[in-house]
């Protein structure tokens, strides 16, 4: 046997600790010990009180092995929802593998989001997806790699998490521990309901799974993700930023402690951040799709699903109202205040930003034409290197991104096809982004607006899911299908009243310098709720731009202001088509790797100098085209196109342009 440790702590230390901690399995307890580390005491023997034995004939139960807290929650659950104890109440079973029936139109448009390049929750045979039907539970099969690799990262984030929260408890000094206990405020409550959590569950559900990987249905997943989500539910509401700025403001509260372990509360703060980051996006979003289809008979985006269709997934959960974890009313008040100052505020700083634009702007300057050299190098022969000519970008796109109905209408002459197809690559560039720590998020000096970046990232994508995919595509196939089939349908009231809408939709949500023919007088309104597209782009412009000046100034070491991690490599949480070029053009696997946050930042001000040029100078090409041309034609007989023959050489073509650079760098050094 070996030696006994000392027995160092106070009677009554370590079931108090354990308290704190919350419910904990085997693998978190390892894991925390490994994050925390320290040595291992044992408990003094407590004095044995013998006035406090039970008299004769009295007995009582002793509760092995069992803490105070699991002793009452089982005593809470022995009562029966009547009050009554010894009364069974009968309750009838609910089956949980049974999904909600679907009408053709809403079990296509779930379909579609489940197979969509996004989600790849299902596998998109193409032409060929009819033939699901034909296969014993095709229509609901779930695709292999989705169960064995996508959900198998799911869990080991969700487990880092838990673990890192739980962690922060745990090291935290005494008095802090109390407010946490004690304290209604909004942080403290998101670390008790999150160091309330344990993994058994998910992890017992997923294992289940697991191990029907190859015919493994949406239903079959019904137990794992109604598990994650009646954790993750409890906070989504209190929204993305907000979390991520709880770990900030623990940080900055345990930094006041003398004394205290700043670097392991830094990493274990850093780690929240990244952790909630891919939670939010790959987790939360990125299950939203089976949520939907195990809780709702409607089809909604991301953006509106949690919010109108809050009733169902609650009952879903079986969970209330009262189960979720909301901002005080003071916050929420405060929040609504600067909402509402912001939307006031809106023209003005549309108007400051039209102004603050100098006159050598109206040209590309030497960041954009950088921009435009890198954009093809990563997409050889896209178009980029005569993107003035307006070039049909579809052909090239559509198999990489696997865009939704409606990109493929849009005619190479209108400017939006290219300014989605932008705003797409930014999307996947701004998910290394993520990972990089921003010590500061509206510096004065670039910014006249109350902007955060953090916001920014976390809205970026609705600008093409939503304003794009969801309002503008849908109405321009609604419309093209409908001038397919009639001929006249542009001449008709209805016709021109969606075709005007289509085009103030252009210049409300993406281009502010666009002009057309008005074909009526009347003026839809605007009432997006998201701040206008340019004014982002603006943004975030000038916020890179900073944070460049700020990584030359360093000179490739040391300090950089703004950048918590400038010099790390860069990681993308899931690589995309952006991750892998960036791979190749900066040498990710080698050993003096120039693949480092501080490239990626650079990378992603060039790109967005390219928009932002192309959105926000009247002088781009975007500005120069023919604004009647919205939607492709076929030039034989003048009706509608729905599409044109996608290439397929994307990759060689890559292959070559990055052995072509090598040996251009070779020549020229040997000269």
């Amino acid at each position: 046997m070996g030696d006994r440790p000392e027995a160092k702590w106070e009677p009554g230390t370590l079931d108090k600790t354990r308290q704190n901690i919350g419910p904990i399995d085997a693998e978190e307890a390892k894991k925390m010990m490994q994050k925390l580390g320290g040595e291992v005491f044992a408990e003094k023997s407590a004095p044995i009180d013998y006035s406090a034995f039970p008299k004769a004939k009295e007995f009582s139960r002793r509760a092995v092995g069992r803490s105070a807290s699991s002793i009452a929650s089982q005593t809470a659950a022995s009562v029966p929802a009547g009050g009554k104890v010894g009364y069974a109440t009968k309750e009838k079973k609910k089956r949980v593998d049974v999904l909600p029936e679907l009408t053709s139109k809403e079990r296509h448009l779930m379909d579609r989001i489940m197979m969509s390049e996004d989600y790849k929750i299902k596998t998109n045979l193409g032409l060929f997806n009819f033939v699901r039907k034909f296969k014993k539970n095709g229509e609901e099969l779930v695709r292999k790699g989705f169960v064995e690799y996508n959900l198998q990262k799911h869990v080991e984030h969700l487990q880092e998490f838990i673990t890192t929260v739980k962690s922060i408890i745990q090291i935290s000094p005494d008095t802090y521990k109390a407010k946490i206990v004690s304290s209604n405020e909004d942080k403290f409550r998101f670390l008790k309901t999150v160091g309330s959590w344990t993994m058994r569950d998910i992890k017992k559900y997923y294992f289940d799974v697991q191990n029907s990987a190859d015919e493994c249905t949406v239903a079959m997943l019904i137990p794992f993700v109604k598990e994650v989500y009646r954790n993750l539910i409890k906070i989504y509401y209190i929204g993305e930023t907000k979390v991520s700025g709880y770990f900030k403001d623990i940080y900055n509260d345990l930094a006041k402690y003398p004394k205290f372990d700043l670097k392991k509360a830094q990493t274990l703060s850093k780690t929240g951040i990244t952790e909630w980051f891919y939670i939010y996006s790959q987790v939360i979003k990125g299950l939203y799709p089976l949520l939907m289809r195990m809780s709702s008979s409607k089809f909604d985006y991301f953006q509106d699903f949690f919010l109108v269709q809050t009733g169902n997934i609650l009952t879903f959960l079986e969970l209330t109202k009262f189960d979720l974890l909301l901002p005080n009313k003071k916050g929420e008040r405060q929040e609504e205040a600067k909402d509402e100052e912001a939307k006031s505020e809106e023209n003005k700083e549309a108007s400051a930003e039209k102004e603050a634009k100098s006159k050598s702007e109206n040209k590309k300057n030497e960041l954009v034409d950088a921009g435009l050299k890198l954009l093809d190098n990563l997409f050889p022969e896209a178009g980029f290197d005569h993107i003035e000519k307006m070039p049909d970008m579809f052909p090239y796109f559509q198999p990489i991104y696997q865009f939704r109905d409606g990109y493929n209408l849009l005619a190479p002459e209108n400017p939006l096809q290219v300014t989605v197809t932008l705003l797409r690559i930014t999307e996947d560039i701004f998910q290394g982004c993520r990972n990089i720590v921003f010590t500061e998020e509206n510096e004065e000096d670039v910014s006249r607006t109350d902007e955060k970046l953090s916001a920014v990232l976390s809205e970026w994508s609705v600008y093409r899911e939503i304003l794009f995919e969801r309002d503008y595509a849908d109405q321009i196939t609604d419309f093209v299908n409908n001038e397919y089939s009639q001929g006249d349908y542009k001449s008709t009231l209805f016709g021109k009243k969606m075709l005007t809408s289509i085009l103030w939709q252009t210049k409300y949500n993406f281009l502010p310098y666009f002009e057309f023919e008005q074909l009526l007088l009347e003026k839809p309104k605007n009432d997006s709720q998201y701040r206008p597209m340019c004014i982002r782009v603006g943004f975030l412009f000038r916020y890179l731009s900073m944070l460049s000046k700020n990584i030359d100034a360093a000179k490739g070491q040391g300090l950089v202001m703004g950048i918590q991690n400038p010099w790390d490599k860069y990681k993308f949480d899931i690589p995309n088509a952006i991750s892998k070029r960036m791979d190749v053009l900066l040498g990710a696997k080698k050993s003096d790797s120039a693949a480092t946050n501080a490239n990626l930042i650079k990378y992603a001000l060039m790109i967005i100098a390219v928009l932002d040029w192309w959105v926000n100078n009247p002088q781009s090409p975007a500005y120069s085209t023919d604004s009647t041309k919205i939607y492709r034609i076929n030039q034989e007989d003048g009706a509608p196109a729905f599409s044109v023959p996608t290439r397929t050489d994307q990759n060689k073509l890559f292959a070559e342009r990055v052995k072509a650079n090598i040996e251009k760098s070779r020549a020229a050094a040997k000269a």
